[in-house]
């Protein structure tokens, strides 16, 4: 039997579709394990200081227990970047209110595909990360050399370059909110773009019932020493 990597219960398929195999005490969906999996394999130190963008979640607790310094956030429509609401912090990935280098990792799952301005979100992580930092998370990931662009915002206004497709949100309910993206394999080249060193890591943790599971891992460079 499979165990869950974030809390070591057992894992089962309790529904049908990739995200049916489930832990049976925090619900983790083979995302949340993989992401889990690639952050234990990076070695981040429980002294390390971590931006989650998400504010619950199987992926959000178990980073709580692990480190002791754990940033959440949500984005909401209503809300001003920067400001709470229900005692959560909203931040637009796009435009983060974070000083330079303020964290050693930053984590998502399943966001950056619905991010009108992916290009300024990565660049927004490399300027929060600290040299050395790590960005890791999922997305979904196509077998196709190039990522396809479903829709982009002209003056706040969405265009839909193909039939709108949408998924899931914990916050805003079923299939409301839109994929602006369909990544391929050239992820890789756009968080380069942004500064970041990047790799898309094949999870080989059958046990936690992960198997083949892509996440995306990018690095900022350590900053060099002034030449004398």
């Amino acid at each position: 039997m499979a165990t869950c990597n974030l809390c070591g219960f057992p894992v089962l398929r309790l529904t049908p579709g990739i995200f049916g195999t489930r832990c049976l005490r925090c619900g983790s969906t083979l995302l949340h394990r993989a992401a889990g999996f690639v952050i234990a394999q990076l070695g981040v130190p429980p002294t390390a200081r971590v931006y989650e963008l998400s504010s619950g979640g199987p992926l959000v607790r178990y980073l709580r227990r692990r480190c002791r310094t754990l940033t959440l956030s949500e984005y909401f429509d209503d809300v001003r970047p920067g400001e709470w609401k229900r005692g959560v912090q909203c931040q637009d990935v796009q435009r983060l209110t974070y000083p330079d280098d303020s964290f050693d990792l930053v984590t998502s799952t399943e966001v950056f595909e619905h991010v009108p301005d992916d290009t300024a979100a990565f660049r927004e992580v490399h300027r929060v990360l600290r040299p050395g930092g790590h960005v890791v998370f999922t997305v979904p990931l196509f077998d196709q050399e190039r990522t396809v662009e479903r829709a982009r915002l002209d003056g706040g206004a969405v265009v839909h370059l193909l039939p709108p497709e949408y998924h899931h949100d914990r916050i805003r309910g079923r299939g409301r909110v839109l994929a602006f993206r369909n990544y391929g394999r050239d992820i890789c080249g756009r968080l380069g773009a942004a500064g970041l060193e990047a790799e898309i890591r094949v999870v080989d943790a059958a046990r936690h019932a992960a198997l083949g599971t892509k996440v995306v891992v990018g690095r900022k460079a350590d900053r060099q020493r002034p030449a004398r």
